[in-house]
């Protein structure tokens, strides 16, 4: 995959074709006038590794798909961006239903959502040369799994602490701001107390560990009790177990919502457990969908929705960042970013993760390993140093 493909018809990767043409024009200009302060003492090389999915199988898992590592053109920052020598990326959830259920065209499709890494060449005064930051990917930008990538310094590029290793920042963005959304998401609609199902996982337990600084309640939802124990540990008060029968945990889970009023739900896991969480929530509650992580949903009785007036609605987190226009964004991102790099700090900071490190070669592997292990107290990361 290079800047000469020209077989797609796929928005993202026109969108991504053009940006690595732009940077290809200005590449001699780029080299000739370059001096010691807008670049690293790093030799960049002309190429560069990068994970591409080639196939998506039968597009119905990541056991199915066909990723292999490719070289491609080291890419040459555009104006008012800066290249990041990536040290590591997480895999995340969201990242990986993409890799089988993109359209066709878009393959064969750069994959990664967010990283971190050290800036080794800027000529922006807010992210010099030398700067840690976290990044994301968005607006046909190639993705994370590379060894280097181009992001706009002021949109993509974000400064992490300068005390806290780099390759520990690669989990910065999709769960913290994740976290941070979803309570701020309840405690707009008026509830203290929410219901969050997939409560073990890495964002789950960041929750647990914001929630009391944000004067906010959980009823974690999870499947076997070393889940409980986990949360527990982490000083969450109130988990459901669903391995008992359906009417044991649901009449707990229904107490639960009583006692603590409990207004709204966000479920990450989809099948029959929404609809049980939609039918124990109050009138008026609103149950929020922000993944599928067993297939569709099921089971919401329209009797809630029609006289019970509850809701059913979907999280996305590029949503509420962007809510509320420009005059709502920077303040909201400015608070979530102070509450982020407080917290990415050392094992006791609220979202700090454990990560299970892999390689850009073992990735697809050890990733499907995971899933099939069910394993929730670590985050892949792969590791580019």
């Amino acid at each position: 995959l290079s800047a000469s493909t020209s077989i797609t018809k796929s928005h993202y990767q026109q969108s991504t074709i053009q940006k690595l043409d732009r940077r290809s024009y200005q590449r001699s200009s780029f080299l000739l006038n370059m001096t010691p302060t807008t670049t690293i003492d790093h030799e960049i090389p002309k190429e560069m590794k990068r994970l591409i999915v080639t196939s998506p199988g039968a597009g119905e898992s990541v056991e199915d798909i066909t990723i292999e590592i490719k070289m491609v053109p080291t890419p040459i920052p555009a104006a008012g961006e800066v290249l990041v020598k990536i040290a590591a990326a997480p895999v995340n959830p969201s990242d990986a239903w993409t890799w089988f259920q993109s359209p066709p065209s878009s393959y064969p499709l750069p994959i990664g959502i967010e990283g971190c890494g050290i800036v080794v060449s800027s000529e922006s005064e807010t992210r010099p040369v030398g700067s840690k930051v976290g990044f994301i990917c968005d607006g046909g930008i190639p993705g994370s799994y590379a060894e280097y990538i181009a992001v706009d310094a002021l949109t993509n590029a974000y400064p992490m602490p300068p005390d806290v290793p780099i390759e520990d920042c690669a989990s910065f963005m999709v769960n913290p701001y994740t976290a941070i959304g979803i309570l701020d998401t309840a405690k707009r609609e008026g509830s203290t107390t929410i219901v969050h199902t997939a409560a073990a996982s890495q964002l789950g337990q960041m929750i647990n560990k914001l929630a009391p600084k944000k004067d906010m309640t959980i009823i974690n939802v999870v499947r076997r009790p070393e889940q409980k124990a986990l949360l527990e540990s982490l000083g969450a008060k109130h988990v459901i177990v669903t391995n008992t029968d359906v009417e044991v945990w649901k009449a707990e889970l229904t107490a639960k919502v009583e006692e603590l009023n409990a207004m709204s739900a966000f479920d990450a896991v989809g099948g029959e457990l929404p609809g049980h969480v939609l039918d124990v929530l109050p009138s008026h509650g609103i149950l929020h969908m922000y993944g599928a992580l067993v297939g569709p949903a099921s089971g919401i009785n329209a009797k809630d929705l029609i006289y019970k007036k509850k809701q059913v609605k979907g999280f996305y987190l590029t949503d509420w960042i962007r809510e509320g226009g420009m005059e709502k964004i920077m303040p909201r991102m400015k608070a979530a970013g102070e509450d982020v790099r407080a917290g990415i700090g050392g094992p006791d900071g609220w979202c700090c993760s454990k990560f299970k490190d892999t390689t850009m070669e073992n990735m697809h592997e050890d990733y499907v390993k995971q899933l099939g292990a069910s394993t929730t107290e670590s985050k892949m990361r792969i590791r580019f140093d």
